[in-house]
Formats: C-alpha cells, sequence, structure tokens
C-alpha cells in the first residue's frame, strides 16, 4: 500500500449529534431550531480539513463493528483512506449544544468502548498492522483526542514509537494530564503539540494569564525539544514557539456559527503548510485561517481556497 502524507490517530472517535438552539438556558425546555450528525473525533477532524487541502490522509484508530457506516461513508465522501481498525462493541456518540446566541458550544462527551487487556492486545496489533505500510518518508502522525476506557498514554506512546521507528514525526493534541503522561513516555519529544491554554496550565501547573506568560511555557517546552508548539487562546488568538522564538497571533475579527472543529482546523491547516514546505510560523498562521474559517459555519468544511489565504492575510504575528 502507498505511504500517506499523514495519518490522524484518534483512540476514542465518536458519532458527533450536534442540536442547535437560538439560546441555551440550563434547566429549561428548548425547542431545537437543527440537527446534526458526523462522524467525529480530534483526529477524523483533522483528517476532513486535510483532506480539503489536498493532503493524502489516513484516518487510524479503533471504530465499534456494529456501527461503522457513518465513519464510512465520511472517509469515502472525503477522500480519506480508512485505516480504522474494528473492534467488538459500539462507537460512542457525543451530544453538542450549540447556542446560537453566543455563538458557544457545550459538549457532553460519552467514554467510549471498554478496553480489557485482550481486547487491547489484539486491537493494537490490527492497528499497527494498518498502519505502518503506510509510513513513508516525512509521513506525520497525529495522536489527538481522548482515550477509551482502558487505555492509558504509554499504551499510545509504544504505538508512536513504532511508527516512528519507521520514519514517521509525530503531532499530539491532547489534554494536560495525558499530555504529561505522553511527554513522559515519548522519547524523543514530539515534533509539534497544540495544547489550548487550560491544556496548557494543566501540564505546567500554574495559571497562565496573559500571553506572555503562555509563551513563556511554551519556550519552555520547546527547551525539552519539541520543536513546534502551538498553544491555541480561543477567540483571543495563538501563542506560537518555533526555532528559539516566540509570537503572539491575533485570531481575524469573524462572525461565530460554532466552535467546533475549530482547533481540529488550526492542526490540519498548519500541518498542510509545513507539508507544502511552508515555515514553522507561517504553517501556524495559515492553520489560524483555517480556523477562522471553519468557526463560521455549521456544517463541516472549508471555503474556497482565496478566503482561507485573505483571512491569513489579516493575521500578523508580533514577537512576544
Amino acid at each position: 500500500m502507498d505511504a500517506v502524507q499523514v495519518i490522524t490517530l484518534t483512540p476514542n472517535p465518536a458519532i458527533d449529534h450536534t442540536v442547535t438552539v437560538d439560546r441555551l438556558d440550563p434547566g429549561a425546555v428548548h425547542r431545537a431550531r437543527a440537527e446534526q450528525f458526523e462522524a467525529g473525533g480530534k483526529g477524523i477532524g483533522v483528517a476532513a480539513v486535510l483532506a480539503a487541502l489536498g493532503v493524502r490522509v489516513a484516518a487510524g484508530g479503533w471504530l465499534g463493528a456494529e456501527n461503522p457506516e457513518r465513519f464510512e461513508r465520511s472517509f469515502a465522501q472525503a477522500g480519506i483512506l480508512d485505516a480504522m481498525c474494528r473492534v467488538p462493541g459500539r462507537t460512542r456518540t457525543n451530544i453538542k449544544l450549540a447556542d446560537a446566541t453566543h455563538g458557544e458550544t457545550t459538549d457532553i462527551n460519552l467514554p467510549g468502548i471498554a478496553f480489557d487487556p485482550v481486547l487491547q492486545a489484539g486491537a493494537e496489533a490490527g492497528l499497527l498492522h494498518k498502519l505502518v505500510p503506510l509510513v513513508g518518508p516525512g509521513t506525520w502522525v497525529t495522536l489527538a483526542g481522548s482515550l477509551p476506557p482502558g487505555l492509558t498514554p504509554a499504551d499510545m506512546a509504544r504505538m508512536a514509537a513504532t511508527l516512528r521507528g519507521h520514519g514517521a514525526r509525530l503531532m499530539v493534541d491532547t489534554g494536560g494530564a495525558a499530555l504529561r503522561a505522553l511527554l513522559a513516555a515519548l522519547q524523543p519529544a514530539p515534533d509539534f503539540i497544540k495544547p489550548n491554554r487550560a491544556e496548557l496550565e494543566e501540564l505546567v501547573g500554574r495559571a497562565l494569564p496573559t500571553p506572555a506568560a503562555v509563551a513563556d511555557a511554551a519556550a519552555q517546552l520547546q527547551q525539552d525539544g519539541i520543536a513546534l508548539v502551538v498553544v491555541s487562546l480561543g477567540g483571543e488568538g495563538a501563542v506560537i514557539a518555533s526555532q528559539g522564538q516566540r509570537w503572539f497571533a491575533a485570531t481575524p475579527r469573524v462572525p461565530v456559527a460554532t466552535t467546533v472543529g475549530a482547533g481540529d482546523a488550526l492542526v490540519a491547516g498548519t500541518l498542510g503548510a509545513l507539508i507544502a514546505g511552508r515555515a514553522p510560523l507561517d504553517a501556524a498562521v495559515f492553520g489560524m485561517a483555517c480556523a477562522a474559517a471553519r468557526i463560521q459555519r455549521i456544517a463541516p468544511g472549508l471555503p474556497p481556497r482565496a478566503e482561507i489565504d485573505a483571512l491569513a492575510a489579516q493575521i500578523q504575528p508580533r514577537s512576544i
């Protein structure tokens, strides 16, 4: 099988059920404005944006054998290579409540398929059997999202080490406690990480109230061997650290339809630009433009490339 440019590894995918209401009031009865189902999970979202950008991408991870159809259709429609391993059970459904008035989304995430030791051994071997032949020179592997019950960061670090042993570069996008455990288990350090502010605060064990404080923490991660650190600050922007330098970049002012998928678009856009040979700072700015484009629409996908480039031109990073 031919190698791909990116493999997204999603250990705990989900069917995302997004319900849009005019305004979310806890405890009240709501009338839904719309609902939408899509194949979800951080790596799945990253793969969809990469495919839209013309990158050869495979989606890896584990799907419940009882309900894989939505993912299979999504991969076929988007042009994503299906490298998911099927395991007994049902893939979880996550509920997302989109507040149209405030442009905010409330997530209710279920735990996922439980992995016992017997299932884990077979699932890990089966997935690596699919993924190793897809790794070629320069292939990126993304490790993103939560872990299903029974799997640990050490388990994922072991799989990542196998893929890196075949030449893959590693990008990690996960939460603070899991990120801390992964960074402790991964040698060498990942090539690229993208925590948000809360995840970075959990990782370093202190509040990071300003972009300068975030930049200090990101610079420390650089010293620990991570080549590119992009910290998303929501609507405020992002802090980027690479090659011994740090920048703050403000997000363009755009109408917000939903925040779902913004982080995935940031990761995918950055990876796509890195693969195209752009410098880390320019790549991260393009990723921010992809995120700014994504949050303007409820439906997944990106606008024409010219619109993304126009958003990127509005982003002016400054040293911090």
